[in-house]
């Protein structure tokens, strides 16, 4: 039994036993194995899952992340603010060898260079004022995984330097320390600039693009791959009604018509924060056009307007009945 037997029986045993156990054993050793590609389905689906796209141009992104994940080298996302970066830098660092490991992320543009010069690279103790202990920064943290360089486009020249420096010696060296320190660390970097652009005015460096431009991924906004958005809605409903513990449906089809035609500056995360706004006001199961609140969009005609027809007011009408009485007919 030590050994992994899974179970055993006494001589002198019964034939008809040793027949329930052995079909017993096949039971058990057919759900192990179904488990297992359950896991591993699921494994999959986490490591991507907030990337739905049937877009033929966000396939190939997956693909390249799939792809660049088994490497170590520096990859830098660029793309729209909204367009799922970090979700793209979370899923690289699960499929990577690094999967176990920690991984760190830091907003470039959230601080002054000086907080961001030691989150980074973190203080000793008294280096200066308010530093009352020695503190690790954020690439001694993420030894051994990936740290994630969000917005990397806007930090100033001294830390340009600094950082082209530790991605080429892999060392890093405290605010008020002299001893160097390695780490062992995958570097994904996002911008939502044209960094390309920067180096030619002069505002970011040259040699440090190279470095962050070793594997560029573009994510393409959401305006270009409209045929997603019904999956992306789809996909955060169901999410949405498990958060707010409620019945949600889906959006009805004005709704979704609206969804599909608007621009989505802000990308996935507009949509998402749009269809928790509907979901949150929505009185019935199914969201509807109004709940969304976008831009522009109302089931009322604006005064002076052209009425509806007929038909349509028996539609609306049919559709919010069917709402209130969840979905059933009868």
């Amino acid at each position: 039994m030590k050994a992994g037997a899974y179970d055993y029986l006494v001589k002198p045993f019964d034939p008809e036993e040793l027949s329930i156990m052995m079909q017993k054993i096949v039971s058990q050793q057919t759900l192990v194995r179904e488990n297992a590609v359950l896991r591993q389905a699921l494994k999959q689906e986490y490591r991507f899952r907030d990337l739905l796209s049937k877009s033929p141009a966000m396939q190939a992104v997956f693909e390249l992340a799939k792809t660049a994940a088994r490497s170590n080298s520096t990859i830098l996302v660029l793309g729209e603010s909204g367009s799922g970066k970090e979700v793209l830098a979370r899923a690289i660092h699960a499929e990577s060898p690094r999967g176990e490991g920690p991984f760190v992320a830091i907003s470039c543009a959230a601080l002054t260079e000086s907080l961001l010069e030691s989150e980074l690279f973190g203080h000793e103790k008294g280096s200066f004022t308010g530093a009352i202990a020695r503190r690790k920064g954020k690439f001694e943290a993420a030894h051994g995984g990936t740290l994630f360089l969000d917005e990397v486009g806007d930090i100033g020249p001294k830390l340009q330097l600094d950082l082209l420096r530790v991605l080429e010696e892999r060392r890093v060296q405290r605010v008020g320390g002299n001893e160097p320190i390695e780490v062992d660390v995958r570097i994904i970097a996002a911008t939502n600039r044209d960094l390309r652009k920067a180096t030619g005015e002069g505002k970011f460096r040259e040699d440090l693009f190279y470095r962050l431009n070793v594997i560029p991924i573009f994510i393409p906004p959401l305006r270009q791959r409209r045929e997603d958005v019904p999956l992306l809605v789809e996909s955060f409903v169901e999410r949405l009604a498990v958060e707010m513990k409620r019945r949600i449906d889906g959006v009805s089809s004005d709704a979704m018509g609206a969804l599909m035609a608007h621009d989505w500056p802000g990308n996935v995360r507009e949509l998402r924060n749009v269809l928790e706004r509907g979901a949150v006001v929505a009185a019935g199961p199914v969201i509807q056009l109004v709940d969304l609140g976008l831009p522009g969009k109302s089931d009322v005609p604006p005064r002076g307007g052209t009425l509806a027809s007929l038909e349509e007011v028996e539609k609306r009408h049919v559709a919010a009945v069917l709402s209130h009485a969840g979905g059933s007919a009868r």
